[in-house]
C-alpha cells in the first residue's frame, strides 16, 4: 500500500448517522438553541405555543427575524448561512438546529430571497431519507414546530421560563409574556467593559450557580474571587453583550472554550473587583492582593489601619471568632501567641498590670502603657503594619526576693516564687519584661492533665480559687475528639474535678483539695436525690460506713429502719 505524502482533515459522511447523539434532546437544549437562532436572525420577539394532542405535545417556536435563505444549510451539520457580521461576533457553529435531531419537525421560513417549508421525519435527520422542500406563504421570520413526549408536572412551562429568564428578547408562551430577569440583579456594582457587563457581588458565597449569561444561555464557570481579611468577599458574574473572542465548547455549548478570550475575561473580572473595592470607603486587602491591585490602578491606598484587639486563645477552642477590627491606637503593639499556655499567661500578665482595676483585656497598664492587637500576617508589607512592634514570649524568670532563681517546692509540678517575669522581644530586637503572679510552664505533660501541668504562682498572689481553676482550665483542657471518647461535657467535668483539687492544694492544703472535689461530686451526682426538707447524714471511713436520711425537723428520728441502717 502506497501512503499519501499529504493529508487534510475532513468530516466522515458516516458522522451524520450519529447526529442524534450530539445533543441530549432535552427541552432545555431545544429552547436554548432555537432562541439563539432567533436572536442571531435579528428577531424582536419570540413566541412559543404548546398544543397537547393525543400522541404528544405539539410545540411551535416562532420569531420575526430575517428568516432562512438556504434550507440546505439548515440541515447541513456544521454549516450555516449566517451573515459575515454574525460570524465575526459569535462564531456560530451550524449545529444548534440539530438539538431537534430525531424529532418529527416542520420548519417554515420567509426571508428576503426565499420562502419554504420543510417536513423532517425522525429518520431524515441521519441522512437516511430525503426531505421535501415546499413553498410557503407567510410573514417574515421562522417557525419551527416539533412533537415532544407529553411533559409532566409543568416541565414545559419551567423549561420555557428558564430559557427566557435571561434571554435578551421578550418571549411569550401561549400569548403570555414570560418574566425577564437581569442576570446581574443584586450586584454591588456593574462595570461595562470590552463587550461585557461585569456584575461584582459582595459576600455571595455560593459557587454552585451559573456565573455567565451567554445571550440567554447560562453556564457555570469558576472565576477567581478576591477576599479581604475578615471583611468582604468579592465575586463576579458575567453578562455577555458583544464579545466575539469568548466562544463555547461545541456542540453542547455548556462550558467556555479555554482560549485567549477567556483569559482576557478572567483578567477583566479581577480588574472589576479591584475597581469596586477601591471605590469603597476603605479596604482590608492582603498585601499580596494590594500589590496586584496596583498592577491595574495607580496609587491604590493601603488597607485601613485597623486590627482586632488581642484576646486569649483557649486550649479547648478548635475555632474562635476574631474580634471586630478597630482603629489602632498610637501606643499599639502586636502579640503573637505561640500556644494556649502562652496566651493564658500573657492575658494574666495584662490583668496583673491593672492591679485589680477594671479595664480592657488587651491593654497593658503602667508607666509605659501598650495596647495589644492580634497579628494579621497577610498585612505584612503595609507601611503602617510593619512599624508595629510584634512581641513574642522568649522565656520567663521565677525569682525569690533576692533576685535568685526560685527552687521548686515539695510538689515537683508547683513553684511558689516571690516574683514571676515574662520575657518578651519584638522583631526589632527590643525586649519587654512583664511582671505577673501566675504562669503555666511548658513541659511534656503540660497538655490535658491538670495534675501534672507545671504551675508557678507567687507567694503573695491575690487570686481566688475559682479564678485559678479557670486559668488552669483555659490553658490546659483540650477535649479529645476521638469517636470512642466521652462527651465534651463529661470530659470537661472530670477535668474541672482535677483542676479544683490542684487549685485548692496550691492555695490551701491537700485536705481542702480532697473536700472540694467531694463537694463537687456530691453536688453533681447525689444532692439532687435528697428529698426536700430532709437531711442526709454521712459517715465514711475505711472501718465504718453509715448513711442516714434524717426526717424533717418536727418528726421523731426513727431508731430503726431501712434508711437508717448502718452500711457495712
Amino acid at each position: 500500500m502506497t501512503l499519501p505524502t499529504k493529508l487534510r482533515a475532513r468530516v466522515s459522511p458516516e458522522a451524520i448517522t450519529k447526529v442524534t447523539r450530539i445533543f441530549n434532546g432535552t427541552l432545555d437544549d431545544v429552547f436554548n438553541e432555537l432562541f439563539q437562532n432567533a436572536r442571531r436572525a435579528g428577531a424582536t420577539t419570540v413566541a412559543v405555543t404548546a398544543e397537547h394532542l393525543e400522541e404528544g405535545c405539539q410545540i411551535t417556536v416562532t420569531d420575526d427575524g430575517l428568516g432562512i435563505a438556504d434550507p440546505e444549510a439548515l440541515v447541513s451539520l456544521g454549516q450555516s448561512d449566517w451573515s459575515d457580521t454574525c460570524r465575526a461576533c459569535e462564531d456560530p457553529a451550524g449545529m444548534g438546529f440539530f438539538s431537534l435531531a430525531g424529532l418529527d419537525t416542520v420548519v417554515r421560513s420567509v426571508s428576503a430571497t426565499s420562502a419554504f417549508s420543510l417536513a423532517i421525519a425522525g429518520d431524515a435527520w441521519t441522512g437516511e431519507a430525503d426531505i421535501d422542500v415546499a413553498g410557503w406563504d407567510g410573514p417574515r421570520g421562522t417557525s419551527v414546530a416539533f412533537c415532544f413526549a407529553p411533559p409532566r408536572d409543568g416541565k414545559l412551562q419551567r423549561c420555557v421560563e428558564a430559557a427566557a429568564r435571561h434571554f435578551p428578547l421578550p418571549v411569550t408562551l401561549n400569548g403570555e409574556v414570560l418574566k425577564h430577569v437581569d442576570f446581574l440583579g443584586g450586584a454591588h456594582a456593574i462595570i461595562e467593559r470590552e463587550g461585557y457587563r461585569l456584575g461584582v457581588f459582595r459576600n455571595r458565597y455560593s459557587n454552585h450557580g451559573d456565573t455567565v449569561n451567554f445571550h440567554g444561555v447560562t453556564l457555570r464557570h469558576v472565576f477567581s474571587q478576591v477576599k479581604e481579611i475578615h471583611h468582604a468577599q468579592w465575586s463576579v458574574h458575567v453578562d455577555v453583550v458583544d464579545a466575539p473572542e469568548l466562544v463555547l465548547v461545541l456542540p453542547a455549548r455548556k462550558e467556555i472554550y479555554h482560549n485567549a478570550g477567556l483569559r482576557r475575561l478572567e483578567m477583566l473580572c479581577r480588574e472589576a473587583m479591584y475597581e469596586t473595592i477601591i471605590a469603597e470607603p476603605f479596604h482590608r486587602l492582603s498585601h499580596a492582593s494590594w500589590l496586584e491591585a496596583n498592577l491595574f490602578f495607580d496609587a491604590v491606598p493601603e488597607a485601613i489601619a485597623q486590627l482586632p484587639p488581642w484576646c486569649p486563645s483557649l486550649a479547648r477552642d478548635s475555632y474562635r471568632d476574631v474580634p471586630d477590627f478597630t482603629a489602632i491606637e498610637t501606643n499599639a503593639a502586636l502579640y503573637d501567641n505561640t500556644d494556649c499556655l502562652d496566651s493564658v499567661n500573657f492575658g494574666r500578665a495584662l490583668a496583673f498590670s491593672r492591679n485589680g482595676r477594671d479595664g480592657d483585656v488587651h491593654r497593658l497598664d503602667g508607666p509605659a502603657p501598650l495596647t495589644f492587637y492580634e497579628p494579621i500576617k497577610p498585612f505584612i508589607g503595609y507601611s503602617w503594619y510593619d512599624r508595629l512592634a510584634c512581641y513574642v514570649r522568649t522565656g520567663e524568670r521565677l525569682s525569690d526576693d533576692n533576685g535568685n532563681e526560685a527552687p521548686c517546692g515539695p510538689d515537683p509540678c508547683t513553684w511558689r516564687p516571690d516574683t514571676i517575669t515574662l520575657e518578651l522581644s519584638d522583631q526589632f530586637g527590643r525586649g519587654l519584661d512583664l511582671r505577673t503572679d501566675f504562669a503555666l510552664l511548658e513541659s511534656d505533660d503540660a497538655w490535658s492533665d491538670a495534675d501534672t501541668v507545671q504551675i508557678a504562682l507567687t507567694r503573695n498572689a491575690r487570686i481566688e480559687v475559682g479564678d485559678l481553676i479557670d486559668l488552669i482550665t483555659d490553658g490546659v483542657f483540650s477535649p479529645s475528639g476521638d469517636s470512642d471518647a466521652d462527651s465534651y461535657d463529661t470530659q470537661e467535668t472530670r477535668f474541672r474535678y482535677d483542676a479544683t483539687a490542684r487549685a485548692h492544694a496550691i492555695l490551701e492544703n491537700d485536705d481542702a483539695a480532697t473536700l472540694a472535689v467531694i463537694r463537687m461530686v456530691f453536688a453533681d451526682r447525689i444532692a439532687w436525690r435528697i428529698p426536700a426538707g430532709r437531711t442526709l447524714h454521712l459517715t465514711w471511713s475505711m472501718d465504718r460506713k453509715a448513711l442516714v436520711l434524717l426526717p424533717e425537723p418536727d418528726v421523731q428520728t426513727p431508731t430503726t429502719g431501712a434508711t437508717g441502717a448502718p452500711l457495712t
